[in-house]
C-alpha cells in the first residue's frame, strides 16, 4: 500500500497532497487541540531546474523545523504578518496545477515526503476562522502585590507665595491645576500576537495599582478581577487644589506630586480559542503583563522658615 504521510488530527481541511512516494514521510504542524495554536510564520524553500529541493517551516513561536529535502543554490523565503490569510495556493506536479482547498486561509503546517528533494507536499489549513479569544485564570509569577519595584515619585508643579512684612493685610493664595497622564495595560502572549491583530481578545484578570505605604514609599496593591482587553490606554486627569492665607512676613512653597507605577510580571493563563466551525480549544500559555499607572495628586506646603 502507498505510504501516505501522517496527516495531523484536528479541525483542519481535508488531506491534500501532490507528488509521488519517493523518500520518507514528514509532518510539520504545531496546532494541537487543547495544547497550542501555533501557525506557520514563514517558509524557506530551495529549488533548481523546476524541482523543489527543500522546505523549512518557521512557526509563530519562532521555532523552526529541520530542512525537509536538501538545500540548493537557489533559495527564496516568505514571512507572513500576524493574522494574514492565504487566498490562493497552487501546487504543481508533473506540469499539472492542483489548487489547494484553503479553509480559513490560516496555514498551520505541511505534510509530505522527501529524500534528496521534495517528492510530495501538502499544506494544512485551519478549516474554520478564529471567532474569539478568551484569556482567563491569569496567575502572575510573581505578582506585583506588596512590592515597591517600579514605583517612583513624579513631581507635577511647584510655586512660591510670599506676603511682604510691610503688607497691610493677609494674602489669600490658591494652588490648583490639573495634568493628564497616560495609563496603559498590556497582556502579551503567543496566541494574541498570532491572531490578535484580526481578532479581539478578551481578558479576565486581576490588575494592579499603587496603594499603601511601603516603608518610606509606596507599594503595589491588587484590584478585583476585571474584564479588559489585551491592550488598553487612556488619559487620567490628575488634579489638585489647596488654598490659604499668608500673614505679613510669611511665605510658603506649595508642591504637587503623584506616584507613577511601572510594572512587569510573567504569567500563565488559560486560553480559549473558538473557531467558526464550532471547534473550541483550551490550553495553558505563558505571557507577559506590563502596566503604567498613576495615583491621585498629593500636595505639600513648606513654610519659608
Amino acid at each position: 500500500m502507498p505510504d501516505w504521510p501522517a496527516y495531523p488530527s484536528g479541525p483542519f481541511t481535508g488531506e491534500f497532497v501532490v507528488g509521488g512516494f519517493g523518500g520518507s514521510p514528514f509532518q510539520a504542524c504545531k496546532w494541537v487541540m487543547n495544547q497550542s495554536a501555533l501557525v506557520v510564520k514563514g517558509l524557506d524553500v530551495w529549488y533548481n531546474s523546476g524541482v523543489l529541493r527543500g522546505v523549512q517551516v518557521t512557526f509563530s513561536d519562532d521555532s523552526r523545523t529541520s530542512v525537509f529535502g536538501q538545500p540548493s543554490d537557489s533559495h527564496a523565503s516568505i514571512t507572513f504578518v500576524p493574522g494574514e490569510r492565504i487566498t490562493e495556493l497552487t501546487l504543481w506536479g508533473n506540469g499539472v496545477a492542483y489548487p489547494a482547498g484553503l479553509g480559513s486561509g490560516i496555514l498551520v503546517g505541511f505534510v509530505g515526503r522527501c529524500g534528496l528533494a521534495i517528492d510530495m507536499l501538502g499544506p494544512v489549513f485551519l478549516n474554520g476562522s478564529v471567532q474569539s479569544i478568551s484569556i482567563s485564570n491569569v496567575v502572575y509569577n510573581p505578582p506585583l502585590t506588596g512590592s515597591n519595584t517600579g514605583i517612583s515619585r513624579q513631581d507635577l508643579d511647584s510655586i512660591h507665595y510670599y506676603n511682604p512684612p510691610n503688607a497691610k493685610a493677609s494674602l489669600p493664595w490658591t494652588f490648583s491645576n490639573e495634568v493628564k497622564r497616560t495609563e496603559t495595560t498590556t497582556f502579551t502572549q503567543s496566541t494574541t500576537t498570532t491572531y490578535g491583530f484580526s481578532v479581539n481578545a478578551e481578558v479576565s484578570a486581576e490588575l494592579f495599582g499603587v496603594g499603601g505605604k511601603f516603608g518610606d514609599g509606596y507599594s503595589w496593591q491588587n484590584t478585583s478581577t476585571q474584564e479588559t482587553s489585551t491592550s488598553t490606554s487612556f488619559e487620567k486627569s490628575v488634579g489638585w487644589g489647596i488654598s490659604g492665607e499668608l500673614q505679613p512676613g510669611e511665605g510658603i512653597t506649595a508642591s504637587s506630586f503623584c506616584q507613577q507605577g511601572v510594572g512587569h510580571a510573567n504569567y500563565i493563563a488559560t486560553v480559549t480559542l473558538r473557531l467558526s466551525d464550532g471547534t473550541v480549544s483550551t490550553y495553558q500559555e505563558p505571557g507577559q503583563f506590563n502596566t503604567v499607572v498613576y495615583t491621585e495628586a498629593e500636595v505639600t506646603v513648606k513654610p519659608d522658615n
